[in-house]
């Protein structure tokens, strides 16, 4: 039976430092648009002991998800130290496509994974770069099918990212916003 294996990974993460504090001054409304009088204080020290979270990073305004999906991919490929033209498949799973600024335009075509698939120069045309619009689950869903691609028997070597620009997006009124943040993670998956 044939099998698959992750050989390297490869991360990005922005720089910019959002720390719980920055969320005191926001005005926060319940589900039925109705203003939660809670202190900030309060929302913020719940929130941190529910989820541990006390600070999360945005991306910086000049870089798009497929500009952090194609940085986290070129160090999974230098780590696993692999020709880029042997990629079988290129799997991006994410929300929302290219956002250019908060509650820009949103492209999705040309998808992501064919912008990284361009960004790493590969000319290899039987390589195969899709997206998956997935939601959090997303990036393993694509390593379910890089998986299922490799146990077919048609691919050897597979680029699976996830990513998301969700501070693009954010309610700043919605209080469960404050889990969101951005970033991209890739790995490299090969049969073994």
């Amino acid at each position: 039976m044939l099998k698959s294996k992750i050989i390297a990974t490869g991360a990005y993460i922005p720089t910019e430092i959002i720390p719980n504090e920055n969320f005191l001054n926001h005005t926060f409304y319940d589900a039925d648009q109705k203003l939660i009088r809670q202190p900030n204080q309060e929302i913020i020290r719940k929130f941190k002991n529910i989820t541990g979270i006390s600070e999360r990073r945005y991306a910086e305004k000049s870089i798009k998800s497929s500009d952090m999906a194609s940085i986290a991919a070129k160090e999974a490929i230098m780590i696993a130290g692999i020709d880029p033209e042997t990629i079988d498949q290129i799997i991006v799973a994410h929300n929302y496509g290219d956002i250019d600024s908060f509650a820009g335009t949103r492209e999705m075509v040309p998808s992501l994974a064919s912008k990284v698939k361009h960004n790493l120069g590969i000319k290899n045309t039987k390589c195969i770069p899709y997206d998956l619009i997935f939601g959090c689950p997303g990036w393993l869903q694509g390593v379910i099918h890089a998986d299922l691609a490799i146990r077919a028997n048609e691919a050897n070597t597979c680029l699976i990212i996830g990513v998301d620009t969700l501070s693009r997006i954010l309610d700043p009124a919605d209080r469960d916003s404050m889990i969101f943040s951005d970033g991209a993670g890739a790995c490299i998956l090969q049969k073994k």
